[in-house]
């Protein structure tokens, strides 16, 4: 009987660990409240995120978001790196709850929860040589264009199912794609206009573009899959609230001096107010 109940015993606690995951998987806010942290997905992508080389702190729209979402909880933000083409793999597999300015593509949809309400709009954009005449992305689709688009992008889907002529050159991050325009080895680079204002603020070399039709893109943000839908019912309302009181706008100006530009004249991310 002793031996009987050693192994029952036994069994159920190597089966605990996966009775938490269950657990943790089905009610995400509990398990944020419970660990008294908020983890959010972070890659390098200005404005979104960005990491101090020296002091190795993260900064950024998506960084000050997720302060005001934890402080909303009473909880610590705590950033996790990964990238863009590996967030929704690291959503499922509970390495972080949330990932911000996640575009919520039908391919994401299939694997990962959004929630209703968007968290900000921006529109797509490119950085082009200084004496560039374009204006439409029709203009941009010549066999002779070389554009840089970030690998695992919406930005890098939309350009696909957009461009027919143009070759179309990917890589690992942002900051790759502006490098490979600065050494003249893309003819263009596509991002959505805030992180373009960044780059070009860095570059001090050609010009932001946003080039015809000009359509507001809703981003949002991905979470894991759930039975229990009252993290994504949270942060869709929190979402609706900050919107309407022009915090995605108020995060993005004081971002923006941060790094010694103007925010003046340059559109925001409530698109009511361009």
């Amino acid at each position: 009987m002793k031996r009987r109940m050693f192994l029952i015993a036994g069994a159920a606690a190597s089966c605990l660990p996966y009775a938490r995951a269950f657990a943790a998987d089905n009610d995400t806010l509990s398990q944020v409240k419970a660990s008294g942290k908020l983890r959010i997905g972070v890659t390098s992508a200005e404005p979104w995120f960005f990491k101090d080389p020296m002091t190795e702190k993260w900064t950024g729209v998506g960084i000050a978001m997720g302060e005001r979402m934890a402080q909303e909880l009473g909880v610590e933000m705590v950033p996790v790196e990964t990238s863009w083409a590996n967030a929704v793999a690291g959503l499922q597999a509970n390495q972080f709850d949330i990932m911000f300015v996640l575009d919520p593509t039908e391919e994401r949809r299939n694997a990962v929860d959004f929630p209703d309400q968007p968290l900000f709009y921006y529109a797509m954009g490119a950085l082009v040589p200084e004496d560039s005449a374009v204006a439409s992305w029709a203009d941009l689709d010549t066999p002779e264009t070389k554009l840089g688009v970030t690998l695992g992008t919406s930005l890098d889907r939309n350009v696909t199912e957009m461009m027919k002529s143009a070759a179309i050159n990917r890589f690992s991050s942002n900051d790759e794609a502006i490098a490979a325009f600065a050494a003249g080895r893309v003819d263009a680079v596509v991002q959505f206009h805030p992180a373009l204002v960044v780059q070009y603020s860095r570059l001090k070399m050609g010009k932001v573009v946003l080039p015809t039709p000009v359509d507001p893109v809703a981003t949002s943000a991905g979470m894991r899959k759930a039975s229990d839908d009252s993290f994504r019912t949270w942060v869709g309302e929190t979402f609706a609230k900050l919107y309407e009181e022009g915090v995605p706008d108020q995060i993005f100006s004081a971002y923006l001096e941060s790094k010694n530009i103007d925010p003046t004249g340059i559109p925001g991310l409530v698109k009511e107010s361009w």
